[in-house]
């Protein structure tokens, strides 16, 4: 609504307004009074009626601060580069909030105007337009209600699956397709978080890095289906020889690694030297030739976490563990 309607309607209101005061302080002194005192009331609730509906129904525009929303309820500014399908969900129930919240305030400013309006002068034809113009009011506040609960409801199931879409999109790509376990994305998250946790509780962590010996020649001989099948079976094995708190991550290609929180290097050594044991007492049989049996070993790289090292660090010294262990003959664990 423009300044200049403000005013105009504002002063036509201020007008019937002091009308109908004179109308009802000087009884008698014009003809037709009743008529025009009617006429004057209708005017009023006509023109408060019109601002009302003006302001409810408004767009919002482009340029100009916005109505300040309470701070419970105050819509957060997205870039449209930043924003995901949760947070536009939830600036959009927050609009709603926001508008219901305006609605509350009009039909609240309704009422005041109605209660200022009910004095013991006015006739009883007065009083029925007044009381016809709030009930108006109130099924339209009703019905702001009800979209308003539909809204929400709608809302609140968008929200749910977009919220599990996006923790299975989250745990897709930090998992790795082929052996089920964390890739490398997923242990790097990991391995930050544990770090931090020991730092702060004053912890040891352990990192293990395993490799499987001459994997290449695997694949060369057998196909990569069955280097394949031989990463699954070993990712099984070193799966079955952690604890819930451990992590195993294919870190790459036939690269495997193990985070261990709350785990001294002893510990963790004798964690890996168990890995290769069982490697030992067993043979991987390459799937629909069971009489193809082949005794896959691998090799260990073993680090503790050290006062002030960082995830790098850490990792780049479980790696020279590693070749060390490959250089001296594979098939071993060096710590």
């Amino acid at each position: 609504m423009t300044s200049i309607l403000r005013i105009a309607l504002a002063a036509l209101a201020g007008l019937a307004g002091l009308f109908t005061l004179y109308l009802i302080r000087s009884p008698g002194s014009i003809a037709n009074e009743r008529a025009l005192e009617l006429g004057a009331v209708t005017l009023l609730l006509a023109v408060t009626l019109v601002s009302t509906v003006w302001d409810t129904m408004r767009p919002a525009r482009s340029t100009g601060a916005a109505p300040a929303a309470p701070a419970a309820l105050a819509e957060p500014t997205l870039r449209a580069a930043d924003a995901d399908p949760v947070q536009n969900e939830v600036g959009r129930l927050l609009s709603l909030l926001r508008q219901h919240a305006e609605a509350n305030e009009n039909f609240s400013n309704v009422l005041e105007r109605a209660k200022g309006e009910l004095h013991e002068s006015l006739k009883t034809e007065q009083v029925r337009i007044i009381i016809s113009y709030l009930m108006i009011e109130n099924d339209k506040m009703k019905g702001r209600t009800s979209n308003l609960q539909a809204s929400l409801e709608t809302s609140q199931r968008q929200i749910e699956k977009l919220k599990t879409n996006l923790a299975t999109a989250e745990a897709q790509g930090l998992s790795d397709p082929l052996t089920g376990l964390k890739n490398r994305r997923g242990f790097d998250v990991v391995l930050a978080s544990q770090l931090a946790g020991a730092r702060d509780g004053g912890r040891p962590l352990s990192l293990i890095i395993a490799d499987i010996d001459h994997f290449k020649s695997i694949n060369d001989r057998y196909g990569h289906p069955a280097g394949d099948d031989v990463l699954k079976w070993f990712a099984k094995i070193l799966s079955s020889n952690v604890k819930g708190r451990d992590t195993v991550a294919r870190y790459g290609g036939e690269e495997f690694a193990i985070v261990m929180p709350a785990t001294p290097l002893e510990n963790a050594t004798k964690v890996a030297s168990q890995i290769k044991a069982q490697l030992d007492a067993q043979f991987w049989q390459k799937p629909g030739a069971p009489n193809t049996m082949l005794r896959v070993t691998a090799s260990f790289g073993v680090a503790q976490l050290a006062p002030g090292e960082g995830t790098s660090a850490l990792v780049a010294r479980a790696d020279s563990k590693l070749y060390e262990a490959k250089q001296a003959g594979r098939n071993r664990v060096a710590a």
